[in-house]
């Protein structure tokens, strides 16, 4: 079994999801929150390798949240001489706001219907990885019932 903890949040680093991949199932831990930082429960699925189809990753700009960031910044820069620590407070979270409009998300295809995991761009890798364990565990899957791999095995 193989698990994998990462953010969902760039701002709120400590909202926190996580999934299992093993040669069964795809169970994921992800946080709810209200305004995308208070924590509201956890959603959870199991979802059956049987099920999964494929999985795919992708990264995805948001164009809305990258100019609301950067209108935050370029005013927090401008306001850095009148009061620094509103300047600064602007300009931190006008990297944020801008950051989190670059997305990465994973795909899982289960029964037709997509089911989507987004965190942010610098939690690709562990995405990379969760998206690999997924493509292994249904190799696996698939090669357990394919008779043609059991009688090449057989005949040698």
């Amino acid at each position: 079994m193989k698990e994998f903890e990462f953010s969902t949040s760039l701002l709120f680093f400590w909202v926190k999801g996580k999934v299992e991949v093993d040669n069964r199932f795809v169970k994921t831990k992800l946080s709810n929150t209200l305004l995308g930082f208070i924590p509201a429960g956890k959603d959870q699925q199991s979802i059956p390798l049987k099920n999964i189809s494929g999985a795919m990753l992708s990264t995805k700009y948001f164009i809305k949240p990258i100019i609301i960031g950067l209108i935050l910044f370029f005013i927090g820069l401008g306001s850095l001489s009148d009061s620094f620590i509103l300047g600064l407070i602007l300009l931190v979270l006008g990297i944020g706001v801008a950051g989190s409009g670059i997305q990465t998300i994973l795909n899982i295809e289960k029964s037709g219907t997509p089911y989507l995991i987004s965190v942010p761009f610098f939690e690709k890798q562990k995405m990379q990885l969760l998206n690999d364990s997924i493509h292994n565990a249904l190799a696996e899957d698939t090669d357990k019932t394919d008779l043609n791999l059991f009688f090449d095995k057989k005949s040698q």
